[in-house]
């Protein structure tokens, strides 16, 4: 992975994160695009697709249970979401790769501090409301991304590595 495509990717997840939080699901095809865009371009489909599935999914469950518990409430379903979700995942290998050479302390913290404000800008944007207030919801969100983001980061490696092993065998049972 290069820094370019670090860089493209770091701004194709701030291009999804607007549209949806501005106009939710009236922009979907902007994500979406986006996405399919990634695997066209992808030299590393397999990994890519794992990862952006696994963590997509827990993601879009942790959003349903904050929901469920009156943490957030939407005014329509929020595809969006889903679609900033799996862009997202997909950026653990890319542009959000670099907080892998930090601490798991400094994921965490960096996790708690900007997961929570990425929702609290969104919120004040009109994307989400709030029904807990900003404050209560701000905590319950620090403390729930100062747990998810290291993990998501882990799991993201995690699966490369075995992706990355999983293509040495192959390679050398070539060679045998």
């Amino acid at each position: 992975m290069n820094s370019h495509t670090n860089i493209i990717n770091a701004c194709a997840f701030q291009v999804i994160w607007w549209a949806g939080v501005l106009a939710g699901n009236q922009l979907i095809v902007i994500p979406a695009l986006l996405i399919v865009w990634h695997f066209v371009v992808s030299q590393q489909k397999k990994w890519d697709l794992k990862v952006m599935l696994v963590s997509a999914l827990a993601g879009c469950l942790v959003d349903l249970l904050l929901t469920v518990f009156g943490i957030f409430e939407f005014a329509s379903f929020p595809i969006w979401l889903g679609l900033l979700w799996a862009y997202f995942a997909i950026s653990l290998n890319y542009s959000l790769a670099l907080f892998n050479h930090l601490p798991v302390a400094i994921q965490a913290l960096l996790g708690g501090v900007f997961g929570s404000l990425s929702y609290i800008g969104g919120a004040n944007l009109g994307a989400v409301t709030l029904p807990q207030g900003t404050a209560t919801t701000a905590i319950v969100l620090f403390v729930i991304w100062f747990v998810l983001f290291p993990s998501f980061l882990h799991l993201a490696k995690s699966i490369g590595l075995k992706q990355a092993k999983h293509y040495s065998n192959n390679v050398f049972n070539q060679l045998s």
